[in-house]
């Protein structure tokens, strides 16, 4: 399609500021590349769709989010480098059979490739109840920004929203690791599924305009705006 371009790893892999750099261009990784997708097919359906970030240091939690901490508190949250084991792919096949949308059959084969080797510093969050694995979290971290790869979670914890506290917990990452921007992923248009990615603070969150290559605050440019920007300028490139 016209207006996507993959980029594949070099020696220098996709670590420190070269990952800083393709994250504020707007690309986003898949396996083991990076592309700037922006429009995508669910089931039947095609969609367009724009990227997040946001503002760590502008961040004033919403009540959705200190809500969500307090449910969670008795959990154990631990960051390591990324690794996938047994009880991870295990858990993931769990998520998966709730789940209502087409993905990886295992956490495996949703981040790698056998065509390269990582190129990515990528690093994981485990949350758990006492000793049970109930949420699994995947970032790549650059130097002055972290984007979220993977989320998923115990069907048996739904109610506590594990996939938002996640977020928050890579939030906590980045501000603890003086990191200022974190990279959620997109939202889509006319597809509400992925607008919970706006819950944190939705002042501080960052829209990124393909055409002008550059990011906007996310209020002053909703999806009343952005439906209408995609079909007179980016869908042109399809």
């Amino acid at each position: 399609m016209g207006g996507i371009r993959y980029v594949y790893p070099n020696k220098r892999r996709f670590v420190g500021k070269i990952l800083d750099n393709y994250l504020a261009k707007g690309f986003y990784r898949m396996h083991h590349s990076l592309h700037n997708l922006n429009y995508i097919i669910i089931g039947l359906k095609g969609m367009p769709v724009f990227w997040l970030r946001l503002r760590v240091a502008d961040l004033d939690e919403s009540g959705t989010a200190k809500s969500i901490r307090k449910d969670c508190k008795t959990f154990m949250v631990t960051y390591k480098p990324a690794v996938i084991n047994k009880e991870i792919n295990a858990l993931f096949r769990v998520y998966r059979k709730m789940i209502d949308f087409e993905t990886s059959p295992s956490c495996t084969s949703y981040l790698h490739s056998d065509q390269f080797e990582l190129p990515f510093n990528s690093m994981m969050i485990e949350i758990r109840d006492v000793d049970r694995l109930i949420a699994v979290g995947y970032f790549d971290k650059g130097t002055n920004a972290i984007a979220a790869i993977l989320h998923f979670y115990h069907p048996d914890y739904k109610k506590y929203s594990l996939g938002k506290y996640l977020i928050l917990k890579e939030i906590d990452y980045a501000a603890e690791n003086k990191i200022s921007l974190y990279y959620s992923g997109y939202i889509a248009i006319n597809f509400p599924k992925f607008d919970y990615k706006l819950f944190p603070d939705i002042n501080a969150i960052e829209v990124f305009l393909p055409i002008e290559k550059e990011w906007k605050p996310y209020k002053q440019y909703d999806k009343v705006y952005l439906e209408k920007y995609f079909t007179e300028h980016v869908g042109k490139l399809f």
